[in-house]
């Protein structure tokens, strides 16, 4: 039987206004971490988050959140390496290092996110910027694999996944053919970012097989546009991601109570399509996840 990894993306930076039921604490995100893991999932992204929901890049925080979610489920513990304009990498790496036990993979994005929302309800829009110079995917890389943390190339546009296939056939991200695929935008959002769209997906597959045949991938979009991107993994052979970081709701459900119902949801599509969910014993043979190093 064919498997697929199904990622729930726990919180991301999502608000409470989008959702209520997005969780911020490590208690709550292990929560929810282990009924996406009964649900179906083998891979949990986590955001450390401030008691108000702010951005928070405390090593203490996901100290907390991956122990209380270890000592309940086995699930492949992912976390982030992306930060606002006004925090430097220094930050990043510091949680890395930090934590008393790496974690096993980190998402790593290959350039700089970069949109223009709406000042609040007004037409006028704002710059907003998440860094990751080449410098900085350089250190994030050296502080990965010091630790023996799997890190997990992303790429929203063709400019990132080339950085990806530089990186890898440079030999800075070593011995992996592996991406995320996160087409995120839609047409006219202002969003620098390839729309999620079913000819943004094949244009991105296409170029991965051209240049590693045997590569594997993970997808998702963002907003109710993820759901085309998953749908097109899963018909496709791919892996995906679902959960509140990427929509606060469903196609049919505005507002889900836990990210366990987004599992369900790829669950029920996987056995559509003849295929079963990963465990995470099976997800971390599948990505060939590097071999923790003690501390």
């Amino acid at each position: 039987m064919d498997t697929v990894i199904i990622k729930a993306c726990l919180n991301g930076s999502r608000g409470r206004e989008d959702n209520p039921n997005v969780p911020w604490t490590p208690q709550e995100v292990a929560d929810e971490a282990v009924r996406c893991y009964n649900a179906g999932a083998s891979i949990a992204h986590i955001h450390a988050r401030a008691p108000d929901g702010d951005i928070s890049y405390d090593p203490a925080w996901y100290t907390e959140a991956d122990a209380l979610i270890r000592e309940r489920c086995d699930l492949v513990l992912n976390h982030t390496t992306n930060r606002r304009a006004d925090t430097t990498v220094d930050a990043v790496t510091r949680y890395l290092l930090e934590t008393p036990h790496p974690v096993e993979m980190v998402s790593l994005n290959l350039g700089y996110n970069v949109s223009w929302p709406h000042d609040g309800d007004t037409e006028q829009r704002h710059t907003v910027i998440s860094p990751n110079s080449y410098e900085d995917i350089r250190a994030t890389l050296d502080a990965c694999y010091a630790r023996g943390i799997f890190p997990e190339p992303a790429a929203q546009d063709v400019g990132m996944l080339n950085n990806a296939i530089t990186l890898m056939r440079e030999g800075t991200i070593r011995h992996s053919h592996y991406f995320l695929l996160e087409p995120s935008s839609s047409w006219g959002n202002g969003r620098q970012s390839l729309p999620a769209t079913p000819r943004s997906y094949f244009y991105l597959t296409d170029t991965i097989r051209e240049f590693y045949p045997n590569a594997t991938w993970l997808a998702h979009g963002s907003g109710l546009e993820t759901f085309t991107i998953v749908s097109l993994a899963m018909a496709t052979g791919a892996h995906l991601r679902v959960g509140f970081e990427d929509s606060p709701r469903l196609p049919n459900n505005p507002q889900p109570r836990s990210n366990a119902e987004y599992v369900e949801w790829a669950v029920s599509l996987a056995r559509l399509h003849g295929r079963e969910p990963a465990t995470p014993a099976k997800a971390r043979e599948m990505l060939g996840l590097l071999p923790p190093v003690r501390t």
